[in-house]
C-alpha cells in the first residue's frame, strides 16, 4: 500500500518504527566503537590511538548521560500529566456529584407536587388557561431534567476521559521509571569502561614523564621532545577528570537533595568515590641510594649489577659499546611534584600527573627510581631502531633478565615497562 493511502495513524507509527531503528543502529554503532576503544592498550598505543579512545569513552558517557536525562524528563512528564488528569478527574467527579443532587432534588420536587395536588396534579382542569399554563410548566420541567442528563452523560464522559489519562500517564510513568533503571546501568557501564582506561591513560603519562626526565642529561631534546607529545594527552585525560568529578558532584548533590525530601538522609551515598586525604600517601617502592652501585658508569639497583655487567661486557665483545643512565634519585622528582602539584603527600605521591601544571609523573612510577632500568646510549646518541645497539639488544637481551618498553627503543628494564 503506498503511504498516501494508509491511514495518519499507520503512517506515524511506521515512521516512528523507522526512526527507532535508525536509534537502535546508532546505538550499537557507538557500544561497538566504545568497547572497541576500551580495548585499546594506552601503555603501547600511539598517542594519537590513546586520545582518538579517551575521545570515544567520554563521548559514549555524554550520551549515556543525555539518555538518562530524557527517561528522567519523560518520567517527569507522564507524572504530572497524570496529577493533572487526577485534578481534573477531582473536578468532574465533584460537578457529576452536584448534578446527581440536583437530578434527585427534580425528582423529589416533581413527586411531591404530583402528591400534594399542586399545579402538575391539576392537568386535567376544564380551563383552558389554566391547562396552557400548566403544559407550560410542565415543559419547562421536562426542559430542565433534560438539560440536567445532558449535562450529567456528558460531565460522566470527560470523567470517563480523565480516568483513562491518568492511568495512561500512570503506566507511562511506570514504563519510563523502567527505562531509567536501565539507561543508568548502561551508564554506570560506561563509566567504568572510561575510568579503567583513564587509569592507563594515567600510568602511560606517569611513565613518559618520568623517562622524559630520566632522559634529561642523557638527551634533552629527546626529553623536550616526550614532554611535549604528552602535554595534549595530559589536558585531554584532566579534562575528562574535571568532568567526571562534575558529574559525581551533581549525582551526590540530586541524591542528597531527593534524600532530603523523603527524610532518610542514611542512604545518601557518593557514586563519585572518596577524596583521598592530605595524609597517609607514602612514596611506593622508592629503593635508596644504598642499594645503587655503578656499573660501567651506570648506576642500578645492585641486585642486577652482575647481569647487566655480563651483558655489557658481551656486547663489547661483539663490538657494541654501550653507556647510559639508570638510577634516578627520586627525591629530584619529590620536588618537582612539590613545586607543580602542591605540598600535601596526596598531591606528592598520588595526585594524577595529568592534575598537574605543568604535568608531572608521580615519583616511584619509573622503574629508573628503583634502579630496575637502563636508558642505553651508542655512541653518544639514545638508541634508535635502526641502531646496531638496538638489534644486538633485541636479539640478547633476554637472556640477560632485560627487557625493552616497544614505544622507547632506547628504555629497558627488568619487566619491560
Amino acid at each position: 500500500m503506498p503511504v498516501s493511502a494508509m491511514p495518519a495513524g499507520a503512517v506515524g507509527r511506521q515512521e516512528g518504527g523507522s526512526i527507532q531503528q535508525l536509534q537502535r543502529e546508532r546505538d550499537e554503532v557507538r557500544q561497538k566503537k566504545s568497547a572497541q576503544a576500551s580495548q585499546v592498550n594506552a601503555l603501547e598505543a600511539s598517542d594519537a590511538e590513546v586520545t582518538a579512545a579517551l575521545s570515544t569513552l567520554s563521548s559514549n558517557v555524554s550520551v549515556q548521560q543525555d539518555r538518562v536525562e530524557e527517561s528522567e524528563r519523560a518520567v517527569a512528564q507522564a507524572t504530572e500529566e497524570q496529577s493533572a488528569a487526577e485534578a481534573v478527574q477531582a473536578q468532574k467527579q465533584q460537578e457529576l456529584d452536584l448534578i446527581t443532587a440536583q437530578m434527585k432534588e427534580s425528582a423529589v420536587e416533581a413527586y411531591v407536587a404530583l402528591g400534594s395536588g399542586g399545579s402538575y396534579s391539576t392537568l386535567g382542569s376544564d380551563d383552558i388557561n389554566d391547562a396552557v399554563k400548566k403544559r407550560t410548566l410542565l415543559s419547562v420541567r421536562a426542559s430542565k431534567d433534560i438539560d440536567l442528563a445532558e449535562r450529567y452523560r456528558s460531565v460522566q464522559q470527560d470523567l470517563e476521559i480523565q480516568r483513562a489519562a491518568a492511568t495512561d500517564a500512570a503506566e507511562r510513568a511506570r514504563t519510563e521509571e523502567a527505562e531509567v533503571e536501565n539507561r543508568l546501568e548502561e551508564l554506570n557501564s560506561a563509566y567504568v569502561e572510561q575510568q579503567s582506561f583513564a587509569d592507563q591513560v594515567e600510568q602511560r603519562l606517569d611513565a613518559a614523564l618520568s623517562e622524559a626526565a630520566s632522559l634529561e642529561s642523557l638527551d634533552a631534546g629527546l626529553a623536550a621532545s616526550i614532554t611535549e607529545k604528552q602535554q595534549e594527552l595530559a589536558r585531554v585525560a584532566a579534562a575528562q577528570r574535571a568532568a567526571q568529578e562534575a558529574r559525581a558532584a551533581q549525582a551526590v548533590a540530586s541524591r542528597a537533595s531527593s534524600v532530603a525530601s523523603s527524610g532518610n538522609r542514611s542512604s545518601a551515598q557518593s557514586s563519585g568515590g572518596e577524596a583521598p586525604s592530605d595524609g597517609g600517601g607514602v612514596p611506593p617502592n622508592i629503593v635508596g641510594d644504598g642499594s645503587i652501585v655503578s656499573v660501567g658508569g651506570i648506576r642500578v639497583h645492585q641486585s642486577i649489577a652482575g647481569s647487566l655487567q655480563a651483558m655489557m661486557s658481551a656486547a663489547s665483545a661483539a663490538g657494541i659499546n654501550l653507556s647510559g643512565g639508570g638510577f634516578r634519585d627520586s627525591a629530584g622528582q619529590i620536588a618537582v611534584r612539590r613545586n607543580n602539584c602542591g605540598s600535601s603527600n596526596y598531591a606528592i605521591y598520588e595526585m594524577p600527573a595529568s592534575s598537574c601544571r605543568p604535568p608531572t609523573a608521580r615519583p616511584g612510577s619509573s622503574m629508573h627510581e628503583r634502579g630496575l632500568a637502563i636508558d642505553f646510549v651508542q655512541n653518544g646518541s639514545t638508541l634508535n631502531r635502526g641502531s646496531s645497539a638496538f638489534g644486538w639488544l633485541r636479539a640478547n637481551a633476554a637472556s640477560f633478565g632485560f627487557f625493552n618498553l616497544p614505544s622507547e627503543p632506547w628504555h629497558w628494564s627488568t619487566n619491560g615497562n
